[in-house]
C-alpha cells in the first residue's frame, strides 16, 4: 500500500499547489487526529478556505474532507504559529531535481521547508535562512538549530516558471548492450581470501533493477508497466534479455515520452489500484469496503488480465490532487471500518475454533460410551473363555507362586497353542488384582466387513476387468479381491482388550462396563448444557467487545461542504420560506445591510440594539409570521435571554431605515441605524423566548451546479468597494467574531492589513523626500550638501546660531584655517558641541515624524469616511440563488432523496413546525455543549425504520448522517448563552413529577 509520494508525484502536485495557495493568508496550523507528524494548515481569504495535510516526511496534498483536531497542538505547532499565523504565503517552489518544497511567507520573512524522504523533515527558516525549528532530529540528515540551511538560496524563488522537464536522451540497442555487457562482468567479484582468477558469484539483478540503476530519473512504476505491456516480466533476470536488446530500447524511449507528456499536460488526471477484500461479507458490510485503494499513479496502470478479479482500476477526474486526497483521505476514512472488520472475523474464528473443541470433548465422551458397550457386550459373548481364564490365573495365585513364575507359565502355554493362554495378554496386572483378556470380536461382523470390502474391490476394478479377456479378467479380479481383503484384515483389529477384575464374576465385569456407559451418557448430557452456556457466554463476551469497539469516539473523515453565503450570520428559515438574517457583531450588520438588502426587505430591531432582516427576493407581502418569528429571533439573540425579559420587537421596511445622521449626513457608528419616519414602525405583541435546534437535509437536486459555485452571481464593484473599506477599518474597530467555520471577520479583514502598511510605508518615504528636497533648498533639513564637508556644516550650524558675534568668528576662522576637518571634529567633540548638535537634530527628526504620522492617520480618516458613504450609497447588491437553497435544503426527506449533508439551523419554535428532527430550547442554567450532546444522544436513540417507509420514524440513512454531527458543530449555530433543553421524554416526567408533588401537597393539607 503506497504512503509516500514519489519525485513524480510531487512535480505534478507543487505546480498546483502554487496556482491553489499563493496569495493565502495562513489562518491556523493544528496536528492531525493526535499524531505530532501530520499537520492540517488552513489558510484563507475571505470568501474562500483552503485546507493543506502535511505528514513529515511522506506526502502533502490539499485535502476537501475534514479531519480530526486534537485540544491541545504539540509543542512544534505552537511555535511554528508563533512564526506564521496570519502570515501570507508569497511563493510556493520545488527544489530542483529534489523532493522538497519551501514555502515563502511574507515575502521572505519565514520559510518553511519540507522534505519528503525518508529522513526528511519539517524545518522553520527565518529571513537568512537559518533554521529556527525541526519537527525531528535526524541522525543521518541531521540539521541543527542555528545553521544556515544550504539546500536552496536566494535564486529559487526568482525563477516564475520551474521547467522540470528532463533531458531527452537518446536509447538504442547498442546502449543497452553495453549495460548488460557490464552487468555480466561484475557479475564475479573478485574473492581477497581466494587464489587468483577465482570469484565469488554474485546474485543476478532483475531487467527492472538494471534499468533503474542506469535510468534512475525513470519513475519505477512506470517502467514496470511498460514492461508489463510488452510481456516482459519485470523481475526476470537481466540475462533473459540480452538478444531483446531492441525491444528494451523501444520501451525506453517509451517510458521517456510518457514521463515528458505527464511533465508538460496542464491537466492531469489520476488513477487509482483497489484492491478486492477478502474479508468482505455483502450481508454485513458496506459495500464501500468491498475493495480497499492499493496504490495511485498519474497514468493508467496495467492490470493483468489474471489480476482483474481482484484488481479495479477508478480513474479520477481533474486535477491530480483530487487523486491523492481522495487516495489517503479514503485509506483514513476506511481505517477504522476494515479494522472493526479484522476484529469481527478474528471473532468469528474464536467462536469456531470454541466450537470444533466442543465437539471433539462430545466426540470423545461417545466414543468412551461405544467402546465401553461392546467391551461388555464381548464379555457375555464370551463367558466361557473369559470364565476359563480368570479360573486359570486363581489358581495359579492359589498355589502362591510368583507373578513373574506365573507370567513365564503363560507364556509357555501360548508357545503350546493354549486358547485360554492366547486369549491372556501380557503383563498382568495383577497389583490391581485385573487381568487383561484379548477377546475376538463377532463373527458377524466379519462376514459383513468382507461382504463390503469385495464390494468395494468389485466397483473400484471395473475398469481394469473392462480391458482384459473375460477369463483373465475373472482370475485376475479373484486374486486382486483376496489380497485387498486379506490386506485390509490385517490392518484392522480382530481383537478388543478387555480388563477383567479376579474378585468378580464374569457378568459382573460386564456390568461395570455398562455401568460406566450409563455415567458417561449423564456426562455426555451435562457437557452438552454446559458447552451451550459456554458457547453463549464467549458469544456474549465477543459481541460486547465488539460493540465497546464500535462505541469508540472516532472522527469520520466527511466532505467539507462549500457553505452557504448567509451561513457565516446567525440565520434561519422561517415557516413560510423566507430567509431571515442577523449579524453576529456590528461590522457583520454593516456588511449584511450593504451587500444584502434591499428596499423590499424588513427590518426587525427591539430596545435591546438587535438588527434582524427578513430576505423578500420575490417582492411580495411578508406574511405575519414570519415577523412574528423574526421578532423571537432579535428578542433571543438580546440581552432578554440571559435576564429572560419580555419585551416587544418593532419592524418596518427596509427603506426606512438610513445609515446616515439626519444633522450633518454623516455615517452612523458600526451597527448602529436610523429610522427615517418613526410613525411607519409597527410594534410588535411581546415574544415568547422559546427557540429550537432543527436539522435541514441538504439533498441532491438535478438541475443544481456544483457544490464548489459560489453562491454570488453578480455584485463585483460591491464587493470591491467592501473590500476597500475593511482595509481602511482601524484595528481597535476589529471586533473578533467567530463564524461557522472557526474563523473571524478580523482574520478576514485580516488580508488587507498588509496594504495598509505598505501605503503607510510609502507615504513616509514620499515625505521624507519632499522634506529633503525642501531642506536642500532652505538648508534647514540638515542634510550635507555634496561639496561641504561634515566640519563646515557644523560649523555653519554654529554661525546660525551665534548672534551679534561675527567679529569673534571672523577671527576664529583666521586662527584656525589651517586646520583640516578630523582636527576640527576633535576639537568639537572634545568641547561637547557635536553632543548637542545631534540632539537637536533627533529632536527635529521626532517631530518630523510625529507631523507625519498626524497627516496620514487624518487622511486615512478622510478615506473611510469617503468609504463608508460610498459603500452604503451603492444601490447595487450582490444577487442571490434563492430558489437553489430553496431546493435543496429539506426539512424533512423522501425515499427518492439522496442526501449530501446536513445542516443545523437555531431558530424559533414555531419556524421549526415542519421539522422532522428537532427539539425546543428555553432559557436556563445548562451549559451548551452537555445541552447539545444530549440532544444527539436522543435523536440517535430513537425508534427506527428500517424499511425507509413510515416518515414519522426515523430512517437508517438519517441516522448515518447525524452520527457525523458532534456537540461542537451544534454550539456554533447558537446565538444565546445559558439553555435548557426540553425533550418529549424528559418533559413527560417532568409534568408526572409536578403531578406527584402536587398530590402529596394536598393530602398534607387535608
Amino acid at each position: 500500500m503506497k504512503q509516500r509520494l514519489g519525485a513524480l508525484d510531487i512535480q505534478l502536485l507543487v505546480p498546483e499547489l502554487s496556482t491553489a495557495l499563493e496569495s493565502y493568508r495562513l489562518n491556523n496550523i493544528y496536528n492531525v487526529a493526535d499524531s505530532s507528524r501530520q499537520f492540517l494548515l488552513k489558510f484563507n481569504k475571505p470568501d474562500s478556505k483552503i485546507n493543506v495535510v502535511v505528514d513529515c516526511g511522506l506526502k502533502i496534498y490539499m485535502t476537501e474532507f475534514s479531519r480530526d483536531i486534537p485540544p491541545v497542538p504539540s509543542g512544534f505547532v505552537v511555535k511554528l504559529r508563533k512564526h506564521l499565523k496570519a502570515k501570507r504565503l508569497t511563493a510556493l517552489r520545488q527544489v530542483l531535481d529534489d523532493r522538497i518544497i519551501v514555502l515563502q511567507f511574507a515575502d521572505g520573512k519565514n520559510y518553511l521547508v519540507l522534505e519528503f524522504f525518508s529522513a526528511g523533515n519539517v524545518i522553520l527558516l527565518d529571513e537568512t535562512r537559518k533554521i529556527l525549528l525541526v519537527q525531528r532530529v535526524v541522525h543521518e540528515h541531521q540539521n541543527r538549530v542555528g545553521e544556515t540551511y544550504n539546500m536552496f538560496d536566494e535564486s529559487l524563488f526568482s525563477r516564475t516558471n520551474i521547467d522540470h522537464r528532463m533531458e531527452h536522451f537518446e536509447f538504442d540497442a547498442n546502449t543497452v548492450r553495453t549495460w548488460l555487457d557490464a552487468e555480466l562482468q561484475n557479475d564475479v567479484i573478485p574473492s581477497a581470501s581466494g587464489p587468483a582468477g577465482e570469484g565469488q558469484k554474485r546474485k543476478k539483478r532483475s531487467i527492472h533493477r538494471v534499468l533503474l540503476g542506469h535510468v534512475p530519473y525513470f519513475l519505477s512504476d512506470l517502467l514496470s508497466k511498460r514492461l508489463k505491456e510488452k510481456e516482459f516480466d519485470p523481475a526476470g533476470l537481466f540475462t533473459d534479455f540480452v538478444e531483446k536488446t531492441d525491444t528494451i530500447s523501444e520501451i525506453l524511449k517509451d517510458v521517456q515520452q510518457e514521463y515528458q507528456e505527464l511533465l508538460t499536460t496542464t491537466e492531469n488526471c489520476g488513477y487509482i489500484v483497489a484492491k478486492k477484500n477478502p474479508n468482505f461479507e455483502p450481508s454485513r458490510d458496506q459495500e464501500d469496503l468491498e475493495y480497499f485503494f492499493e496504490n495511485f499513479h498519474p497514468f493508467k496502470p496495467f492490470i493483468k488480465e489474471c489480476e482483474r478479479s481482484i484488481l479495479h482500476v477508478l480513474k479520477i477526474e481533474g486535477t491530480y490532487n483530487r487523486t491523492v486526497d481522495k487516495f489517503f483521505s479514503t485509506l483514513e476514512s476506511s481505517k477504522y471500518a476494515m479494522k472493526i472488520q479484522n476484529q469481527e472475523t478474528l471473532a468469528g474464528k474464536k467462536l469456531e475454533e470454541a466450537r470444533s473443541e466442543n465437539g471433539k470433548r462430545i466426540q470423545a465422551l461417545i466414543d468412551v460410551q461405544s467402546q465401553n458397550e461392546q467391551k461388555g457386550h464381548l464379555i457375555i459373548t464370551h463367558a466361557e473363555l473369559v470364565e476359563d481364564a480368570k479360573g486359570a490365573v486363581q489358581g495359579l495365585l492359589d498355589q502362591q507362586l510368583d507373578w513373574n513364575i506365573i507370567e513365564k507359565l503363560i507364556i509357555t502355554e501360548q508357545k503350546k497353542g493354549n486358547k485360554i493362554a492366547k486369549a491372556i495378554k501380557l503383563p498382568l496386572k495383577l497389583k490391581k488384582n485385573t487381568i487383561v483378556l484379548e477377546l475376538p470380536l463377532e463373527d458377524n461382523n466379519d462376514t459383513e466387513d468382507d461382504t463390503e470390502l469385495s464390494e468395494e474391490v468389485d466397483s473400484s476394478d471395473i475398469s481394469s476387468s473392462e480391458l482384459s479377456s473375460d477369463e483373465e479378467s475373472d482370475q485376475g479380479s479373484t486374486q486382486h479381491q483376496h489380497r485387498k481383503s486379506n490386506r485390509i484384515r490385517a490392518l484392522k483389529p480382530t481383537t478388543v482388550s478387555v480388563d477383567i477384575k479376579l474378585d468378580l464374576s464374569t457378568y459382573a465385569n460386564a456390568s461395570e462396563y455398562f455401568m460406566v456407559k450409563k455415567h458417561t451418557v449423564e456426562k455426555q448430557k451435562k457437557v452438552e448444557q454446559n458447552l451451550d452456556k459456554a458457547m453463549k457466554n464467549i458469544e456474549t463476551k465477543v459481541n460486547k467487545q465488539l460493540n465497546s469497539k464500535l462505541k469508540e469516539s472516532h472522527k469520520v473523515l466527511k466532505r467539507l461542504r462549500t457553505p452557504y453565503f448567509f451561513e457565516k450570520y446567525n440565520w434561519f428559515i422561517s415557516s413560510e420560506g423566507h430567509l431571515v438574517l442577523m449579524g453576529k457583531s456590528d461590522i457583520e450588520t454593516d456588511q449584511l445591510y450593504s451587500k444584502y438588502i434591499t428596499p423590499d426587505d424588513i427590518y426587525v430591531s427591539n430596545e435591546f440594539g438587535s438588527h434582524v432582516w427578513i430576505k423578500n427576493p420575490k417582492k411580495t407581502e411578508v406574511p405575519p409570521n414570519t415577523i412574528m418569528q423574526a421578532g423571537i429571533f432579535a428578542m433571543a439573540a438580546s440581552v432578554a435571554w440571559s435576564k429572560k425579559l419580555s419585551s416587544s420587537p418593532y419592524f418596518c421596511s427596509a427603506s426606512n431605515v438610513s445609515k446616515f445622521s439626519a444633522n450633518d449626513n454623516t455615517v452612523l457608528p458600526q451597527g448602529c441605524y436610523r429610522l427615517i419616519d418613526e410613525r411607519e414602525k409597527v410594534v410588535l405583541p411581546p415574544a415568547q423566548l422559546v427557540m429550537g435546534l432543527g436539522f435541514f437535509w441538504k439533498v441532491k437536486v438535478d438541475d443544481a451546479s456544483e457544490e464548489s459555485e459560489d453562491d454570488e452571481m453578480e455584485g463585483d464593484e460591491e464587493n470591491d468597494v467592501v473590500a476597500k473599506l475593511e482595509e481602511e477599518i482601524p484595528a481597535t474597530h476589529q471586533e473578533k467574531v467567530t463564524d461557522d467555520g472557526g474563523n473571524s471577520v478580523a482574520d478576514d479583514l485580516k488580508d488587507t492589513t498588509m496594504g495598509i502598511e505598505k501605503e503607510i510605508e510609502d507615504m513616509k518615504v514620499s515625505a521624507d523626500n519632499d522634506d529633503k528636497e525642501e531642506g536642500s533648498a532652505t538648508g534647514s533639513s540638515g542634510s550635507i550638501p555634496e561639496n561641504m564637508s561634515v566640519a563646515e556644516t557644523i560649523v555653519g550650524d554654529i554661525k546660525k546660531n551665534v548672534r551679534g558675534k561675527k567679529g569673534k568668528l571672523k577671527k576664529m576662522q583666521r586662527k584656525y584655517r589651517d586646520q583640516d576637518e578630523n582636527e576640527r571634529l576633535l576639537k568639537l567633540e572634545a568641547l561637547g558641541t557635536l553632543k548637542g548638535i545631534e540632539k537637536q537634530r533627533k529632536k527635529e527628526q521626532e517631530e518630523l515624524q510625529k507631523e507625519q504620522e498626524r497627516t496620514y492617520k487624518k487622511e486615512r480618516r478622510e478615506r473611510q469616511r469617503e468609504q463608508q458613504t460610498l459603500q452604503f450609497t451603492q444601490k447595487k447588491k450582490v444577487k442571490i440563488n434563492y430558489d437553489k437553497f430553496e431546493k435543496e435544503l429539506k426539512s424533512s426527506l423522501s425515499n427518492e432523496d439522496e442526501i449530501l449533508d446536513i445542516v443545523p439551523v437555531f431558530a424559533p419554535w414555531p419556524a421549526l413546525a415542519k421539522f422532522k428532527y428537532k427539539v425546543k430550547l428555553v432559557p436556563g442554567s445548562a451549559k451548551k455543549t452537555k445541552a447539545m450532546t444530549e440532544m444527539l444522544h436522543y435523536f440517535l436513540n430513537r425508534e427506527v425504520d428500517t424499511s425507509c417507509i413510515d416518515k414519522l420514524l426515523d430512517w437508517p440513512k438519517e441516522h448515518e448522517v447525524i452520527k457525523t454531527l458532534t456537540a461542537q458543530d451544534l454550539v456554533i449555530r447558537l446565538c444565546v448563552d445559558k439553555l435548557n433543553l426540553l425533550l418529549p421524554s424528559s418533559s413527560k416526567k417532568k409534568v408526572r413529577s409536578s403531578k406527584g408533588k402536587a398530590s402529596k401537597h394536598n393530602s398534607k393539607k387535608k
